[in-house]
């Protein structure tokens, strides 16, 4: 990617802009220091984890989790391979990610995707391996695109080669395959004719106030949403957030059920597998 330095410092700058769009546990976790860009450490957003001698008790432990069939799929083999190439372990983040792609696969093939909320490019790769042809917005924190677009220099991708960072509302993206957009200029997806919203374990870390904003660029497209978040969760500043209360209203629901990857994970400390302490819900709806 030619110009990475150049768009790592436009999201350096933005970084200021965008903090008023951060609940309290954007606040809290994100540690913007100089130790920032090195992609291996968490700093809230995800995991990246280069792979190692845990490598065999990964595998075991991933197929206890989830069972084997998931590893069958393209869309696994194609991430794995991707994966292999940095060294990188495939890790639950990625494999829900599978999962849930293709289920959507099922109900659409979109021309245009947004990812609301990503977390070191597990969502932007795996929509992108899935569904090649479509063009894809990736929209969050300044700190996290950051690291999307560290990931994404180390890949063989051709989609990294023609990549937008969204600066301003007069922004033109129309000839970008990937473009990433800043919290704080989400009102530039207004009209876009996107097909498809998705949003995992993002939406429950937002302020009641983002989270309906980003409902209005949804029906404003009049597109899918795939929402996958826990049932309630209170955030460290209090903030109490609810998933029957996001602002599904004037919208079709084509699922609404207990997700069933978002039931139990893996840990090196024992007892290894082990339950998500809160439900999660996952629903796919259409706006009109």
């Amino acid at each position: 990617m030619k110009s990475i330095k150049k768009n790592l410092l436009k999201l350096n700058l933005n970084i200021k802009k965008s903090n008023k769009n951060k609940s309290s546990h954007w606040q809290k976790h994100i540690t913007y220091n100089n130790q920032f860009f090195d992609i291996n450490k968490n700093h809230g957003f995800g995991s990246y984890e280069n792979k190692s001698y845990k490598e065999i008790i990964y595998f075991i432990l991933k197929r206890l989790v989830f069972k084997r069939k998931i590893f069958k799929t393209l869309l696994y083999r194609n991430l794995k391979n991707f994966f292999d190439s940095i060294n990188r372990t495939v890790d639950a983040d990625a494999i829900r990610h599978c999962f849930t792609l293709n289920l959507l696969k099922k109900y659409i093939n979109p021309r245009s995707i947004c990812i609301i909320g990503d977390g070191k490019l597990n969502g932007v790769l795996s929509a992108h391996l899935m569904f090649p042809l479509a063009k894809i917005y990736s929209v969050n924190l300044s700190e996290t695109l950051a690291h999307d677009l560290l990931i994404l220099n180390k890949l063989n991708l051709k989609i990294k080669n023609n990549v937008k960072i969204v600066d301003n509302l007069n922004c033109f993206t129309d000839s970008s395959k990937l473009v990433l957009v800043p919290s704080n200029f989400k009102k530039i997806l207004m009209n876009k004719k996107i097909d498809l919203f998705i949003n995992i374990a993002s939406f429950q870390e937002m302020t009641e106030k983002e989270i309906k904003n980003y409902f209005k660029i949804v029906k404003n497209n009049k597109a899918m949403l795939y929402c996958c978040n826990r049932e309630y969760k209170k955030l460290i500043g209090g903030e109490e957030i609810y998933f029957c209360r996001y602002p599904f209203s004037n919208s079709k629901i084509i699922f609404w059920e207990n997700c069933p990857w978002h039931k139990k994970y893996y840990s090196l400390r024992y007892p290894f597998i082990k339950k998500f302490p809160n439900n999660v819900i996952h629903a796919l709806v259409k706006f009109s």
